[in-house]
């Protein structure tokens, strides 16, 4: 997958973070205005895609659930903890597949590797770590946003820094997996090579 893809694919939680923290308003119409547009693409995204898996449904169910009590509701808590509820929404999408025994980036990976090796371990192995390591962003992410609620004191500059910083990482990782030689022809099951 490519970085170009993964940044289509996360685009309403980008637009949440980027047009969010905009200066072109006061914070909370920003904040409004960033849920609309990112409402609005997961709504695209829901029309368009061939992905129907963990990440689909729970930026679907943030999104509607971020529209109603923020933006017609105006519920300052919500506003206040919406960092920490994305960021433990999208906990629950990374571990919560590899706790169902389908992590969410497989998905992704089924629309590039031929139907006969999706059950192939080392696909799986290699989609379970993929996964893993976003799941261990979002723990990050986490982390971050209830450092933001809790602890105003500390330089969110800096945990913004962290978070793309931790991001990038992410994406590279997924893009090394993705491009990795042995993953464009993985062997049949049960094959000694695998």
């Amino acid at each position: 997958m490519s970085i170009f893809s993964m940044m289509i694919s996360f685009a309403p939680w980008l637009v949440l973070k980027i047009v969010s923290i905009l200066p072109l308003a006061d914070p909370l119409t920003m904040l409004k205005a960033a849920l609309v547009i990112a409402f609005a693409i997961s709504l695209y995204q829901s029309l368009r895609s061939k992905v129907r898996g963990f990440i689909f449904w729970g930026t679907i169910l943030f999104f509607s659930f971020s529209l109603v009590t923020v933006v017609l509701m105006s519920n300052m808590w919500v506003v206040g903890h919406l960092g920490l509820l994305a960021q433990l929404n999208m906990n629950v999408i990374a571990w919560g597949s590899m706790l169902v025994r389908r992590p969410f980036t497989i998905d992704y990976a089924k629309q590039s590797v031929p139907q006969e090796f999706w059950s192939n371990p080392r696909f799986l192995r290699k989609n379970y770590l993929i996964t893993g390591v976003w799941g261990v962003y979002f723990l990050l992410g986490l982390a971050s946003a209830e450092i933001r609620v809790y602890e105003p004191q500390v330089s969110h500059v800096l945990l913004e820094i962290l978070d793309n910083a931790s991001m990038i990482g992410a994406m590279l990782f997924t893009c090394h997996m993705s491009k990795h030689p042995k993953s464009a022809q993985l062997p049949p099951e049960g094959d000694a090579a695998a």
